[in-house]
């Protein structure tokens, strides 16, 4: 299949591995039974690396169902005092496990092409630094023949709304057109934002297969410029989040921001495991509350009170809107917020989800800045933010479920007072 970067993409983000060892301490790496078998006979590891697990089952490696084992501090066991992968390090790139080859690069299959997206929970490419990602473009193809089926070739697009299905050549203009409204220079981005949302909703109310191949682009281009001006002469409401809406929305700063750490390979017992349970329940409650003692959801999370992350800490710098304007181009463009990559969540139901996290962001934004002893955000508060929820946004395997999407779906009733309430 043909490797597809969107000129957005290329034009935006920039990545070179600094080696910061992130991923390797943080994420349950998957391996196929080849792999493990692959790298236990490269050489004796037990014995060189003084462990009695290198590989470990666990539900969070997805149908591959082992992942590398990891020390008690959440580090890989391949990965050495210097930072460096001992496989990669010894026996060179091609032997480790492929999900360590690609990361932090993202395939989503669409339309017999393979769009290639990146993960945000990569430091790198999170600050933008390093080379031009059209460098990676041969090194991609050969992961591409080695791991992605033939069968990826048949795939549909994503629908547009639930039960609303699109031609890939119109799915591809309209997704275009989400890429133009965010990255539009017309208003500052809690506006786009604003006008994303709009669009959607007007998505659902299309009847497309009414729509004519003359009339499509029209229609688009109305929708489009039509919602702008509607937006240019609006003022936006500060309403208070409370009730029900606060405490769904509390939920989903948990999904969101919890670590992703596996941390053993030791089975737990009964009663380890339901107390874990049981703490989980109690700071997803206290996330619900607007008051009260903020939980230590991330272990470097200040000692704060609730209600003073419910104040405005001011409008987003400038920068602060770049950065994450590029974050939302390079999900959109890489289609790494709906479909196979994404829950198989349509085209609507993905996009609403971005804006949800980019509502978590700009919580997370002013957790970090009341670290800092700031009531002003900064660039860095926007770059841990998304460190923070990106792992967890397609890979929580608790935001596939039928309560999650129904926590979607009621919440996006209130998503133009919670861009207003937590984003401005």
């Amino acid at each position: 299949m043909k490797i597809v970067f969107h000129p957005e993409i290329l034009e935006q983000q920039r990545y070179s591995c600094d080696c910061c060892g992130r991923g390797c301490r943080r994420f349950l790496v998957p391996v196929e039974p080849n792999e493990r078998d692959s790298i236990e006979q490269l050489q004796s590891w037990r014995e060189k690396l003084q462990v009695g697990d290198l590989f470990v089952k666990h539900r969070a490696a997805g149908p591959a169902r082992y992942g590398l084992a990891k020390h008690a501090d959440g580090r890989c066991v391949f990965l050495g005092d210097d930072n460096l992968c001992l496989i990669h390090k010894l026996h060179g790139l091609k032997a480790k496990p492929v999900a360590c080859q690609l990361y932090p690069f993202v395939f989503t299959p669409f339309a017999g092409e393979l769009r290639v997206g990146l993960r945000f929970d990569c430091p790198v490419i999170c600050r933008n630094e390093g080379q031009q990602l059209a460098v990676y473009k041969n090194e991609l193809n050969r992961l591409e023949k080695q791991i992605v089926p033939a069968s990826a070739k048949e795939i549909e697009p994503p629908a547009i709304s639930p039960g609303q299905k699109v031609s890939p050549q119109r799915f591809d203009a309209i997704n275009e057109m989400l890429l133009k409204i965010v990255n539009s220079d017309a208003l500052p981005l809690i506006q786009r934002l604003h006008w994303l949302r709009k669009f959607l909703n007007h998505l659902i109310l299309v009847k497309w297969q009414n729509v004519t191949d003359e009339d499509f682009p029209e229609l688009l281009s109305m929708l489009q410029g039509g919602l702008l001006a509607e937006l240019q002469n609006s003022e936006p409401q500060h309403i208070r989040i409370a009730g029900k809406s606060r405490k769904l929305l509390g939920q989903f700063f948990f999904l969101l921001c919890h670590p992703t750490t596996i941390i053993t390979s030791k089975k737990e017992g009964l009663i380890t495991t339901l107390q874990k349970r049981f703490d989980k329940l109690a700071i997803m409650k206290q996330l619900a509350q607007i008051t009260g003692p903020l939980p230590k959801l991330q272990a470097h999370w200040p000692d704060a009170d609730m209600s003073d992350l419910e104040e405005s800490f001011g409008a987003w710098p400038a920068d602060v809107e770049k950065m994450l304007t590029r974050y939302l181009t390079c999900r959109i463009a890489g289609l790494n917020y709906c479909g196979p990559n994404f829950y198989n969540y349509s085209m609507v139901e993905g996009a609403r989800s971005l804006l949800l996290a980019i509502v978590t962001i700009g919580w997370v934004m002013r957790i970090e800045a009341t670290k800092a002893g700031r009531d002003t955000i900064e660039c860095a508060d926007a770059e841990t933010a998304v460190l923070t929820i990106d792992g967890n946004l397609g890979y929580a395997s608790a935001l596939a479920t039928g309560p999650a999407r129904l926590r979607l779906s009621y919440l996006t009733d209130y998503l133009e007072n919670l861009l207003n309430w937590y984003c401005a």
